[in-house]
C-alpha cells in the first residue's frame, strides 16, 4: 500500500483510508473541490501511447478515491493523434472530454479548447512552476488553453569512454560537436555522430535544423509573418546543418535516410559515437536492446551556437479540455490533480516497472529534485540547462503545410545535392502562397 501514499497530503489517505478523508474533507490537495461535487462523473481522455501516461494510470484509484470522479485514458497513436482530435472537435463530439495535443497545434484548435484562465486564477494555481517556456506554449491570443504534462528538452547523448580515448572534452557549441565528432572518426573508425535528414517522418528531419537557423540569428517567419528562413543568416545556419554530413563528413553516411528512431539506433549499436535529439532517448541507449551501457552513455546540455547563448528547441504536449464536454468542473479537478508535482515526482523516481518507469517532467522543482536526480542518474538538472532561452515551434495554423515544404527542402539538399540558397528560395515562395491562402481565408489582405 505504500504506492497510496505518495501523495503527502498530511495522512489523508495513510491515516484512516475513506474516513481519513472524510476528516480532511477541507483539507485536499492540490486545491481539489471538497465534498466531491463532482462524485460519479466518468472522463474520457484522449492521447498517445507512453509509460508517463501507463503510470498515470496506475495511480487513477488515488483520484477516484479524493474526488468519486472516474478517468478512462483511451489511446491512439501519435501520428493519428491530430486526425482524430480534429475529427472529434469539428464535428462537436463530446465523447472525449481532456484531450493531449502538441503545442504546435494549438492555433488550429484553440477554439475548441475550454480557456483556463478564471479556473487557475480561482484555485489560484501558481504556473510559474514551470518553466517559462512551458507556460508560454500553452498560451494563444493571450488565453491558457491546457498544463504542461508532457515535454521534451533537446539533449547531447555521447559515448564517455570513445570522449576520453581522444582526450576531448564535451562539446558545448555546435564547432565543439563537429570537431569532437572528427577526432572520434579518425581514432575509432567510429562514425562521429548521426543526424536525421529524411522527410516523411513527422518533420523529424527540422528539429536539430531549429537549432542552427536560430543560432545564425534568423527565424520561420519575420514580425510581418512573411518567410525569412532564406535569408542570409538562415542560408548560413543551413549551410551549418547540411555541412556535418556534406563537408565536414563526420556525420554517420546513413544520415541522408536516417529519421529520429534510426539516428538514436545507430548509436545503440555502437556505429555513431554522439546524437542530438529529445531526452527520452536516454533510456534506449542504456535498455535492454542496447549493445551499450550506462558507463559508456554521456549526457549533456544541446549544443548551441553564438558562444552557447543561441536557443534550443523544446515540445510540450499539455492538457486540455474540450470545449464540448459536459464535465469541465470535474475535467479541471482532473487537471489539477494530474498536474500536481507530487505525481510527477512519483512517477520519475519510481523504476519498479520497466512498463511505467518514465523520466518525463515539466516542473522546475522537479528537474531540481534530488530524489528525482538520483534515480534518473542527474538527468533531469542537464536537462534543465539545456532548456535556457528554448523556444517552441510556431503557433500557426499554417505550420503542417509549411513544415512539410521545409523538411522536403532539407532533405532534397542532402541527398539530392540541391544548392542551399536556391532551395530556401523555393520553399519561401511556396510558403508565402500557404501564408496568403491563410490571410484570405481569415478575409485579411
Amino acid at each position: 500500500m505504500k504506492r497510496r501514499q505518495f501523495l503527502g497530503t498530511a495522512g489523508i489517505l495513510a491515516a484512516g483510508g475513506f474516513e481519513g478523508i472524510a476528516r480532511a474533507a477541507m483539507q485536499l490537495p492540490y486545491g481539489l473541490a471538497p465534498g466531491k461535487p463532482n462524485a460519479g462523473a466518468h472522463l474520457k481522455i484522449l492521447l498517445p501511447p507512453s509509460s508517463q501516461f501507463r503510470a498515470q494510470q496506475k495511480r487513477l484509484d488515488q483520484f477516484e478515491t479524493l474526488t468519486g470522479i472516474k478517468i478512462t485514458y483511451s489511446y491512439v497513436p501519435y501520428g493519428q493523434l491530430l486526425d482524430k482530435i480534429t475529427a472529434e472537435t469539428t464535428g462537436g463530439s463530446n465523447e472525449y472530454d481532456l484531450l493531449c495535443f502538441q503545442d504546435s497545434w494549438i492555433a488550429s484548435l484553440a477554439h475548441h479548447l475550454t480557456p483556463l484562465d478564471s479556473s487557475i486564477a480561482s484555485d489560484k494555481l501558481n504556473l510559474d512552476r514551470y518553466p517559462t517556456v512551458f507556460k508560454n506554449a500553452c498560451v494563444m491570443e493571450d488565453k491558457i488553453y491546457g498544463l504542461p504534462i508532457r515535454a521534451h528538452p533537446q539533449m547531447l547523448f555521447y559515448r564517455k569512454d570513445l570522449l576520453k580515448q581522444t582526450g576531448r572534452e564535451v562539446p558545448e557549441t555546435w564547432d565543439d560537436m563537429v570537431q569532437t565528432a572528427g577526432a572520434i572518426q579518425q581514432h575509432s573508425g567510429i562514425s562521429g555522430v548521426a543526424l536525421d535528414y529524411v522527410k516523411g517522418s513527422g518533420f523529424q528531419n527540422l528539429w536539430l535544423w531549429f537549432n542552427c537557423l536560430w543560432g545564425h540569428g534568423s527565424d520561420i517567419f519575420d514580425s510581418a509573418g512573411q518567410p525569412r528562413f532564406n535569408d542570409a543568416a538562415g542560408v548560413a545556419g543551413t549551410q551549418a546543418y547540411v555541412d556535418v554530413l556534406l563537408k565536414d563528413k563526420v556525420a554517420n553516411p546513413g544520415s541522408s535516410q536516417f529519421n529520429e528512431y534510426d539516428m538514436v539506433n545507430s548509436m545503440t549499436q555502437k556505429k555513431s559515437a554522439m546524437i542530438m535529439v529529445w531526452w527520452w532517448t536516454y533510456s534506449v541507449l542504456t535498455g535492454d536492446r542496447s549493445q551499450l551501457n550506462a558507463d559508456q552513455v554521456g549526457f549533456a546540455p544541446m549544443v548551441r551556437f553564438n558562444d552557447g547563448k543561441s536557443p534550443t528547441l523544446t515540445t510540450l504536449m499539455p492538457f486540455g479540455i474540450n470545449q464540448h464536454s459536459r464535465n469541465k468542473a470535474a475535467a479541471w479537478e482532473f487537471l489539477k490533480w494530474v498536474s500536481n508535482p507530487d505525481l510527477e515526482v512519483d512517477i520519475v523516481s519510481d523504476k519498479s516497472d520497466p512498463e511505467t518507469a518514465d523520466i518525463v517532467a515539466t516542473q522546475t522543482a522537479t528537474y531540481l529534485n534530488e530524489k528525482v536526480n538520483a534515480a534518473n542518474h542527474g538527468l533531469h538538472k542537464v536537462a534543465l540547462e539545456s532548456l535556457r532561452g528554448a523556444r517552441t515551434l510556431p503557433k500557426t495554423t499554417t505550420w503542417p503545410e509549411v513544415a512539410s515544404i521545409l523538411e522536403t527542402s532539407i532533405s532534397e539538399i542532402v541527398s539530392v545535392g540541391k544548392p542551399v540558397k536556391s532551395t530556401l528560395d523555393d520553399a519561401a515562395t511556396q510558403v508565402e502562397r500557404v501564408v496568403r491562402r491563410a490571410n484570405r481565408r481569415r478575409g485579411r489582405t
